[in-house]
């Protein structure tokens, strides 16, 4: 990794890594959720190094992904951060250093549900990266050819339909359902997908859950769906809504 750097020395680096930061502020409109969560882990790896802050509450939806953006990237030091960083920017914008001018690295708030943790080639992917990316053609195929992998965990116990419900994709939850998907599984915190859709404010998944009988269970904090909804949504979680 010590070549990707090749080129810069300690202070050069920084400064452009301080430009790319900046050149990024223009670029935000045109990135999806899961692009501003790589940009937002690399450019705290490359400000603070290594993550040593505590992962949120489960509820804590947009800071929990952040954390996991950054914490992914483990020990990376942070001049290979940097260059990480300022080759993502110009894999965007190849032009971006014609027109990019001095000043200090901002970071831009990530205001969207990530779209998936790591950048893979379509080949790579299975259903749970499918339902991440909230591709429905994908989902179904990857259905087609092997319902099986509706079981399949990721690192925080969380199956597709919880993504699914994360997400809010209605259709996509359904194709889950039909292909024998459970309603009230729990990941690793004791969350159901009706917990993720809840947290999330998702009401047309909510809607679908409660009709399909999903239960109103605890999570392993004693916390049902209901107690961490807006309050307004409360009442979707009765069989009369």
């Amino acid at each position: 990794m010590a070549d990707n750097n090749q080129g810069f020395n300690v202070v050069d680096l920084e400064e452009t890594f301080n430009r790319a930061a900046d050149h990024l502020r223009s670029l935000v409109s045109g990135l999806d959720s899961g692009q501003l969560l790589g940009f937002y882990g690399l450019y705290k790896q490359a400000v603070m190094g290594p993550c040593n802050e505590p992962r949120p509450n489960w509820y804590q939806t947009q800071a929990r992904h952040k954390w996991e953006a950054w914490n992914s990237l483990g020990d990376t030091s942070r001049e290979v951060a940097m260059g990480s960083y300022i080759r993502a920017v110009q894999k965007l914008d190849p032009t971006w250093e014609e027109n990019s001018h001095s000043a200090s690295g901002t970071w831009v708030a990530v205001s969207k549900m990530p779209n998936t943790d790591v950048e893979l080639r379509d080949v790579e992917k299975g259903l749970l990266d499918w339902v991440k990316d909230g591709n429905e053609e994908k989902v179904h195929e990857a259905l087609t050819e092997d319902t099986k992998q509706i079981s399949v965990r990721d690192e925080d116990g969380m199956l597709p339909v919880h993504w699914a419900a994360d997400r809010g994709h209605v259709s996509i939850f359904r194709l889950l359902v039909d292909s024998g998907a459970d309603i009230n599984v729990r990941d690793n915190d004791g969350q159901t997908p009706l917990h993720y859709a809840a947290s999330c404010s998702h009401i047309e998944v909510i809607k679908y859950l409660v009709s399909i009988g999903a239960a109103i269970l605890p999570d392993n904090d004693g916390m049902t769906p209901p107690d961490i909804a807006d309050p307004e949504l409360a009442v979707m979680f009765t069989e009369d809504s």
